[in-house]
């Protein structure tokens, strides 16, 4: 529980009212052979302070090459109280071998440097009296309340006059959230870190752990670490924090005590890291953080997934957008601090346990534990039970967002439900959709392990003749054979009596066509010769074997058929044409030809073309023959015309020499029949 309640100068750790612009002005000339820095030049005159000493070590913190000596860099010391922070803003040149510096207790980073490089040119050139005219009017220059200026809306402008010219500079206002444009420090610290490393160095920062800025520039150190400050607003570094480190105090890095240090990166070359300890280094050279603790996951997951997104899209606006991504969150996480006050002897005051309270049993525990028992939550709700106490009006920056942060969650947004209702409704869908991939993945499983080679050739070959059927031709009452059709001279087929070239139904062998008997003229038909039946059974039953196996298999993916079997489809569909004389434009399809839309479920792999191109061998070793038949021959029709028909519709019955002319050139004159030469 907060034992008092504290002003905001002490929260802060800024003084609100200071009575002079700045407290000294140092020239301070750089060290010579290892001695000190010796200060030339001081105003007031009468200014004695222990402070001095220390400054101008500040002003020259270790040794630096001439050419990287052109900068702007600020150090943090301690009033007599030992916790207000004064300003030490330092301009350097490598023309120059002296270091102009300004002491003050105001936090104007922007102001300062502009009034430094003002004075730089001043004291270039070479009057006295102009310098301390200069000098004499910026210390004596009474600026407004803090009162005063918020009723100005907060505007005044700082005259500062000298011999010959009129400096004016714009007061700014520390109320307003800091700017990537206007404010120098956040914007650094965003361009050398990154969103990514800023949002660690948000957690730690949160946790209160021992962090070192290390950089080879005095600049970047000023502006991280003096930038950073800015993503724990509202409250404030209670902690040691010197954002430049000179060689005489790098003990101050070993310190168990939660630290923000500056250190330039020749000092830090000589530490022990292992007398470190568990500190965070953030090399700004390299945008490097390294730490052993990962607070970034103690921080609700929905947290860091906007807070990231929120960055991001920030980085491509001006302003303060970037700022306030920071100061949302932190009204999301002790924006409820109201909820820890309670009355004890009739005094209101801050129980920690009783804010607490409400996150017991939740995932919030640890966190929220973990930052109410900093310093600085300490701080902010004393001087928040002040604020109560008091019952001042002033709204800040961030009571602003906790302000909106109630509103919204408050606030029914039938915009919002509706989306809502649609995002569940789609979940909805997605689900029922995920489930029918599921059911018909398994059907085709199933269908893959009941796949019937026998049953698949059958349909195939069966679905090519019935494309292309034919008729029987009929004979007429002058014994010739005529066409069904008047209009057609060429002989047709009757389909009542059409026959299968290939017969799925006979016992014999299944894929040699059976003899195809015309009742044209009553003339025994010539014997079928002798066939060696070949072991196409055998081969099938391998088939099925080798396509079980495929099954058991099988992982889910579809095997391309063209990927597989596309080198030999031409091959197939030339010797598969062979078996249907009668059609030459009839096309063999491949399932790789097929859309999908149309194939069979069950069908997901081809017959592998190695199996069929043995079979055909097979058949052409045993049934082939050098003789070829015409069927366009002009011979008249005798009565042993039967056989000549039986032996152009079955190609593997051999005609008698008698009946037949031999030919022996190797054209077909326009003839489809199979030539296995």
């Amino acid at each position: 529980m907060a034992s008092s309640f504290i002003t905001k100068e002490i929260e802060s750790r800024i003084r609100q009212s200071p009575e002079h612009l700045f407290e000294v002005f140092l020239e301070i000339h750089e060290p010579i052979n290892k001695e000190p820095p010796e200060i030339l030049v001081k105003y007031p005159d009468d200014f004695s302070d222990p402070i001095l000493k220390t400054a101008a070590n500040f002003a020259y913190p270790c040794q630096i090459p001439p050419d990287d000596q052109s900068e702007h860099f600020t150090f943090v010391i301690l009033d007599s109280t030992g916790t207000l922070f004064r300003f030490g803003y330092c301009r350097r040149s490598n023309r120059e071998s002296t270091c102009l510096c300004l002491i003050s207790y105001y936090p104007w980073f922007e102001i300062f440097y502009n009034i430094l490089n003002d004075l730089s040119q001043i004291i270039n050139s070479k009057s006295t009296t102009e310098v301390e005219t200069f000098l004499s009017s910026l210390y004596n220059h009474k600026l407004l309340s803090s009162e005063e200026f918020y009723n100005n809306s907060c505007r005044e402008t700082i005259e500062i006059t000298s011999l010959s010219n009129i400096y004016t500079y714009s007061r700014p206002d520390l109320r307003k959230l800091p700017s990537t444009l206007s404010n120098r420090n956040f914007s650094v610290l965003f361009s050398c870190l990154g969103p990514d490393n800023m949002l660690r160095l948000f957690s730690h920062l949160l946790f209160e752990r021992r962090i070192l800025f290390i950089s080879s520039k005095l600049f970047h150190l000023t502006a991280c670490a003096c930038g950073c400050l800015h993503l724990i607003n509202p409250m404030h570094w209670q902690n040691i924090f010197l954002p430049i480190l000179p060689e005489s105090m790098t003990w101050t890095a070993q310190c168990s005590a939660p630290y923000i240090i500056g250190i330039h990166s020749s000092l830090y070359s000589k530490l022990n890291r292992n007398e470190l300890g568990d500190v965070v280094i953030v090399n700004i050279d390299n945008r490097t953080i390294e730490s052993q603790y990962n607070d970034l996951n103690l921080f609700p997951k929905q947290l860091v997934r906007q807070m990231r997104k929120d960055i991001q899209q920030s980085s491509q606006l001006a302003g303060d957008h970037l700022a306030r991504v920071f100061l949302r969150t932190m009204a999301f996480v002790i924006g409820n601090y109201a909820s820890g006050f309670v009355e004890k002897n009739e005094k209101l005051d801050f129980d920690r346990d009783v804010y607490l309270k409400q996150y017991q049993g939740s995932d919030l525990y640890n966190f929220m534990s973990s930052i109410v028992n900093t310093q600085m939550f300490e701080q902010l709700s004393r001087y928040r039970t002040h604020v109560k106490i008091t019952h001042e009006t002033e709204m800040d920056e961030f009571d602003i967002e906790v302000r909106n942060l109630e509103q919204s969650k408050q606030a029914t947004n039938p915009l919002i439900e509706q989306v809502q209702n649609k995002a569940e409704r789609l979940q909805t869908a997605i689900n029922k959709a995920g489930q029918k991939v599921v059911s018909e993945a398994s059907a085709v499983k199933t269908n893959l392990t009941s796949f019937d080679i026998n049953d698949v050739i059958r349909r195939k070959v069966e679905e090519s003749i019935e494309s292309n059927h034919l008729a029987l031709p009929q004979p007429n009452h002058s014994g010739t054979l005529t066409s069904s059709s008047s209009r057609s001279t060429t002989p047709g087929l009757d389909p009542s009596k059409a026959n299968s070239l290939i017969d799925f139904d006979t016992d014999e062998n299944l894929l040699l066509p059976s003899p195809i008997v015309l009742d044209v003229v009553q003339v025994p038909s010539a014997p079928e010769p002798s066939r060696l039946s070949p072991k196409i059974d055998s081969k099938i039953k391998q088939l099925q074997s080798e396509l079980q196996y495929k099954v058991q298999i099988f992982d889910g993916k579809r095997i391309n058929p063209r990927e597989e079997y596309g080198e030999e489809q031409t091959e197939i569909k030339t010797l598969v044409q062979q078996f249907d004389p009668l059609n030459e434009s009839s096309a063999v399809l491949f399932r790789s030809d097929i859309n999908a839309a149309d194939r069979h479920p069950s069908l997901n792999e081809h017959i592998p073309t190695n199996y069929v191109n043995n079979v055909l061998r097979n058949i052409q070793s045993t049934y082939g023959t050098n003789t070829r038949m015409n069927p366009r021959t002009t011979h008249p029709v005798q009565h042993a015309s039967h056989s000549s028909l039986a032996a152009d519709f079955d190609p593997l019955v051999a005609p008698e020499a008698s009946l037949y002319p031999s030919f022996q050139s190797t054209e077909t004159h326009g003839s489809n029949l199979i030539d296995f030469n």
